[in-house]
């Protein structure tokens, strides 16, 4: 409420999100859900002077992530990897990290959600771009992936995204 006089819808559908995510912490679907409509909501009414300057960041690929992040929590995967599917197409290639995050994402949501074939390609993906970037969240990320899909690891791409996964340099 107290950000509403400011004018920015940008900002509305960012807090929006942000309640969602707890929501979604909470197990609570339909909060969720709600406030995941009004994130949307306000996104699509674009961008307007008031928007704060720190906002930069928060486009239709930051929207789609937290989307999937929700969905994720909820244990919707097919939902949620849809989300970070799109998140990652959307995302501007100059921000490897956060493909690297999305594609993690994805992988996860593809495991949980029983596809492992699927989510060893995207785990792939997100192995390649931590070649350009360091991110100990992406990382942790695959790590749960592993886990995940160590019951298919006679899956030929499944043991060549564990044998790789394993093969990861240990970060300080």
């Amino acid at each position: 409420r107290a950000a509403r006089p400011l004018g920015s819808p940008r900002l509305m559908s960012l807090l929006a999100l942000r309640e969602a995510g707890g929501w979604a912490g909470l197990a609570d679907r339909t909060g969720c859900e709600q406030a995941l409509v009004r994130a949307q909501a306000y996104f699509d009414r674009g961008t307007a002077e008031a928007d704060p300057e720190w906002m930069t960041f928060y486009g239709e690929a930051e929207l789609e992530g937290l989307k999937a992040q929700c969905w994720s929590t909820l244990g919707d995967w097919r939902r949620a990897a849809r989300h970070a599917r799109r998140a990652a197409e959307l995302q501007d290639p100059h921000f490897t990290r956060n493909i690297a995050l999305y594609t993690a994402e994805l992988a996860d949501d593809l495991a949980r959600g029983g596809h492992p074939d699927e989510a060893a390609q995207a785990g792939m993906r997100a192995l390649d771009l931590l070649g350009e970037v360091q991110s100990s969240r992406v990382r942790s990320m695959l790590s749960g992936t592993s886990r995940v899909l160590l019951p298919h690891r006679r899956t030929p791409g499944v043991s060549e995204f564990l044998d790789r996964h394993a093969s990861l340099p240990r970060m300080v």
